[in-house]
């Protein structure tokens, strides 16, 4: 998280606290002051009291000398999530769709220039790294970062290019003309396709599912592995599905898309 150096009204004790909780990951889920001040680029004693007062807080609990988020964090996270209606609705359909294919179906939502996946149904197998709550990844190659800046106005994602092009220059390099295509597929034909990006021997599909009444973004994605698919099939039967499925999630819900 960079703190704003313009904004004289910005809290940076706060910032560098929230900087800090955002260092864990699933792969980091057990660190130590010098790992958090490395990741975070908070120098090391700043990271010391930060984290004693988060552990007072009972944010992280302490592990000899490393820490980890304690389940108190959730109480940041679960009234967005008790409330959206749509996760409800969808975990039964994205469940039999991802025992179907067998892939992985997820819902996420913009986080900056990033995705954040807020639900995951996934086949009984641990054939690859599947995406979870709260994992996060970079817009510009994935197909649900296609399907949810499709849904901003034309304004917004001007906005949201010059971010990608300011605050990840090699991403864009690689991936700024794949992205504009995928955005252009979901609002054209209603969803993008993706082979082999972004996880290795998986193809990918991504359909915008709504823009709610906050202004938020959701859309969808399928990821197959690529042994299971057939020639085109992620284009013939994966995306056609999704795009029923989210079309059904909105059909029980009282959000109307915008057009």
């Amino acid at each position: 998280m960079k703190i704003p150096a313009d904004d004289p009204d910005i809290a940076t004790t706060l910032v560098k606290g929230l900087a800090v909780l955002e260092t864990f990951r699933p792969n980091r889920t057990l660190m130590s002051n010098g790992e958090i001040a490395k990741e975070s680029g908070i120098n090391r004693s700043t990271v010391a009291r930060l984290t004693y007062t988060l552990e007072r807080m009972g944010y992280l609990r302490q592990e000899k000398s490393k820490f980890r988020l304690s389940w108190r964090a959730l109480m940041l996270v679960n009234p967005l999530l008790v409330n959206l209606k749509l996760l409800h609705i969808a975990r039964p359909s994205m469940q039999k769709l991802a025992q179907d294919l067998g892939g992985t179906v997820s819902i996420g939502t913009i986080d900056r220039i990033n995705f954040v996946y807020l639900e995951t149904s996934r086949v009984n197998e641990n054939i690859w790294t599947s995406p979870d709550l709260g994992t996060i990844g970079p817009l510009l190659p994935a197909t649900i970062g296609h399907a949810l800046s499709s849904l901003l106005s034309e304004d917004e994602l001007k906005l949201k290019l010059e971010e990608m092009k300011r605050r990840s220059p090699e991403l864009w390099a690689k991936y700024s003309e794949s992205f504009l295509q995928g955005v252009a597929d979901c609002r054209s034909r209603g969803f993008s396709v993706a082979k082999g990006v972004w996880i290795p021997g998986t193809h990918s599909a991504g359909v915008p599912l709504i823009r709610d009444a906050n202004g938020d973004c959701f859309g969808m994605n399928c990821r197959v592995p690529v042994f299971r698919l057939s020639p085109n099939q992620i284009e013939d039967e994966v995306a056609p599905r999704l795009i029923s499925l989210a079309a059904n999630i909105r059909n029980q819900l009282s959000y109307i898309m915008p057009s």
